[in-house]
């Protein structure tokens, strides 16, 4: 088992403090540490434009990740940069001191990369479980004949059985007119029915005392629709809590349905402008 108060305690590893919003490194700079995060979280960004001034969040990586093992094969520039979300504490190794410390610490350096191989293939497990749930839903949406609320409906069922989310998914809707109220347009728990259940909130913020839901575990998905204009699906489950790489996948997928959302919406206001021209 790892111990990681042998590593804080070793010559060869560092310890660095990063306040909130500090940058540990940023993209195309060099480093060849490997890091091991030992208190709350750092963000992984990335530029989204060539002139850098615009950047998007990939991940987060939390309490005991191992991260930059890549360090082992090169030293190239970053692909990404890396910030603590909040004030973090971390400890590193330089890649050409751990042979150093595996010749000092034979049994530790063996559990060092007993853990890295562990963390890798769960990464792994991620990346396969995203890719494989990205593919069915991708798939169930360039097979629709149309973008009917049957057809939504029957959509947000199949993510119920891609993401395996053993209680209830609920699709809300915006008032167009009142933004204070959202409809509840559909509800898993009611197959096949449209509810149309308004529903106010508070401080233009959806929250699970407007919905009166007594489960503890569940999760909001914003839906960005328009510019300014957001629905919602919201995930529930009975036993346990929302794994940050099931949030991921559901993330992920929620974006492909906010993509037949759209389309629905444009085809109804085109139907309308057709509408108005001839009549």
């Amino acid at each position: 088992m790892l111990d990681l108060k042998i590593l804080q305690n070793s010559e060869f590893f560092k310890k660095r403090t990063l306040e909130s919003k500090e940058y540990l490194f940023k993209e195309w700079d060099f480093d060849e540490n490997i890091y091991i995060i030992l208190v709350w979280e750092l963000e992984i960004e990335k530029y989204t434009s060539s002139e850098k001034n615009e950047t998007k969040i990939l991940a987060t990586l939390k309490k005991d990740e191992i991260f930059w093992e890549a360090s082992l094969n090169n030293n190239l520039e970053k692909q990404v940069s890396i910030k603590a979300k909040r004030k973090s504490e971390l400890i590193y190794i330089k890649a050409s001191d751990l042979e150093k410390f595996a010749i000092e610490n034979s049994k530790q350096a063996f559990n060092l990369l007993k853990y890295i191989i562990h963390l890798s293939n769960n990464r792994l497990n991620i990346a396969n479980e995203l890719i494989t749930s990205s593919y069915k839903i991708s798939k169930e949406i360039i097979n629709l004949k149309d973008f009917s609320y049957k057809t939504i409906f029957e959509l947000i069922e199949k993510i119920k059985s891609i993401t395996r989310t053993d209680e209830e998914i609920i699709y809300i809707e915006e008032n167009p007119v009142l933004k204070e109220y959202l409809v509840i347009k559909y509800r898993t728990t009611q197959k096949s029915v449209m509810q149309n259940e308004v529903i106010k909130i508070t401080d233009n913020k959806l929250n699970l005392l407007d919905l009166k839901i007594s489960w503890k575990y569940s999760y909001i998905q914003k839906l960005q629709i328009w510019e300014k204009n957001y629905w919602y699906l919201i995930f529930i489950k009975n036993n346990s809590d929302f794994s940050d790489s099931q949030i991921k996948i559901l993330s992920t997928i929620s974006t492909s349905l906010a993509w037949v959302l759209k389309q629905k919406e444009f085809l109804k206001e085109q139907n309308n402008i057709d509408y108005i021209k001839n009549n």
